[in-house]
């Protein structure tokens, strides 16, 4: 083996093993395998169908304790529920954003209409909508918030309710 693949090899491993490490440090840095940092909401149990694959949690709206699927990754919050005609057991979607953001949300791919609230690192509200359904995915609105933002919750229209997030009690 020459000296340069050698040295190419070496780098290319270095590399590798820096990059896990980060990513393993982010991780315990912004909450775990879910990202999810509301003091004393925990993410980390499997969600079941129809969201095989992601993750769900209790949390409280206001004075209400719902049971919500955790849309923490670039793919699941993209997703969302485009394509999904319920939220089966599920109370809401939660979007979990690693970092505060002004990332807006379209109804592509959504048969029925959904309210959208949207709340601080803290868990205090930002701002809300109700949005219209956009099953052709085309020429849809966009929805955001007056301000950043780093959690988003999907709900069934009027099941918003009002208040902070937080732990259930």
């Amino acid at each position: 083996m020459s000296s340069r693949l050698g040295a190419a090899l070496a780098v290319s491993v270095a590399f590798v093993v820096l990059a896990v490490v980060g990513m393993v440090m982010v991780r315990s840095v912004v909450g775990g395998p879910a990202g999810l940092t509301l003091e004393g909401v925990d993410a980390d149990t499997p969600a079941v169908a129809p969201f095989a694959g992601l993750t769900e949690a209790r949390l409280a709206l206001g004075g209400d304790c719902l049971r919500v699927v955790v849309a923490d990754q670039p793919g699941e919050r993209h997703d969302g529920l485009r394509d999904r005609t319920d939220l089966g057991p599920y109370d809401a979607m939660l979007f979990v954003f690693p970092s505060d953001t002004q990332a807006r949300f379209t109804m592509a791919g959504v048969d029925a209409p959904l309210a959208i609230g949207w709340y601080d690192a803290a868990g205090r509200p930002v701002g809300a909508a109700e949005m219209e359904p956009c099953p052709e995915g085309d020429d849809c609105p966009s929805y955001g918030p007056p301000g950043r933002y780093r959690y988003a919750l999907e709900t069934p229209p009027g099941a918003l309710g009002g208040g902070a997030l937080g732990p259930c009690a």
